[in-house]
C-alpha cells in the first residue's frame, strides 16, 4: 500500500472511529455479505479498485469509492454503516 494510503489507514483505525469499527467486526461482515454489500464489492472490483490499492492511487481509490457510494447499493450500505457507527 502506498505511504500516504497507510498513514491515512493507520490514523483512522488509531482514532475513536476505528477502534469502534473494529469492536463491532461481526455486524459489519454480516454488512459486507448483505446484498448490497455483494453490489458495493461488485462495483468496486469492477472499477479496478483493487488494482488503484495495489498501486497506491489514492486519487483512483478515492474516485472508485465516491463513485459507489452515489448508487442505491451504496448509499444503503453507508446509511447502515453510519447507524452501525451511531452517526446516523
Amino acid at each position: 500500500m502506498d505511504n500516504e494510503l497507510q498513514k491515512a489507514a493507520d490514523k483512522f483505525l488509531s482514532g475513536q472511529d476505528g477502534k469502534k469499527l473494529a469492536g463491532k467486526r461481526g455486524d459489519i461482515e454480516r454488512l459486507a455479505a448483505s446484498p448490497d454489500g455483494e453490489r458495493v464489492r461488485s462495483a468496486l472490483n469492477n472499477s479496478g479498485f483493487d488494482d488503484a490499492v495495489r498501486r497506491g492511487d489514492a486519487a483512483a481509490v478515492k474516485t472508485a469509492v465516491e463513485n459507489v457510494l452515489k448508487t442505491d447499493s451504496g448509499a444503503r450500505l453507508m446509511a447502515s454503516l453510519r447507524a452501525m457507527m451511531g452517526k446516523g
